[in-house]
């Protein structure tokens, strides 16, 4: 499968966010089966260790979500930012398409990548933007959202459900 979806979840807003989770999984982007998956739960100290930043409110957005979404992030075990990012980019190398929100969670994988020395196994040009694909289809979607919201994983498969129905739409 040559596409790919991506999700963080991060205690900043920012390119250089300390990211706590990491999901991806590869997808038919015709069909929508889906392929091989990718979690993993990062050591957050080693992410401030490495340059990576947190802010106040969004750590107060963790605070008011749900159990399941904050037990999902904290859970063991945790592995250091760089052996996750090397894992997630090894992940990466086969893929054509990296879906995402193009403007945060891709912006954050090549900033993390960048920080810590690790070089790329694809193409800037890799990047598909979940947002303008909703945007061109006319937005909405009959998906119906399974799983925890804010769990990256779950948070993969739900957006490639309704980015599939979208590209259906205009025949991607």
């Amino acid at each position: 499968m040559k596409d790919v979806m991506i999700d963080f979840e991060t205690l900043d807003t920012s390119p250089n966010a300390v990211v706590v989770q990491i999901g991806a999984v590869e997808f038919d982007r015709t069909t929508g089966e889906i392929g091989r998956e990718f979690k993993v739960n990062v050591d957050a100290q080693s992410a401030v260790n490495s340059g990576a930043t947190l802010n106040a409110s969004t750590v107060e957005f963790w605070l008011n979500q749900s159990n399941e979404a904050r037990a999902s992030i904290l859970a063991s075990p945790k592995i250091p930012i760089y052996e996750a990012f090397d894992d997630l980019n090894k992940f990466l190398s086969n893929c054509k398409y990296i879906w995402s929100h193009a403007t945060f969670d891709f912006v954050i994988l090549c900033q993390t990548l960048n920080r810590l020395h690790i070089k790329p196994n694809f193409s800037y040009r890799s990047a598909r933007d979940i947002r303008t694909l909703v945007d061109l289809s006319g937005g909405g979607t009959t998906a119906a959202r399974e799983g925890t919201h804010h769990d990256a994983l779950d948070d993969c498969r739900f957006q490639v459900k309704y980015c599939v129905e979208m590209m259906k739409r205009i025949k991607v």
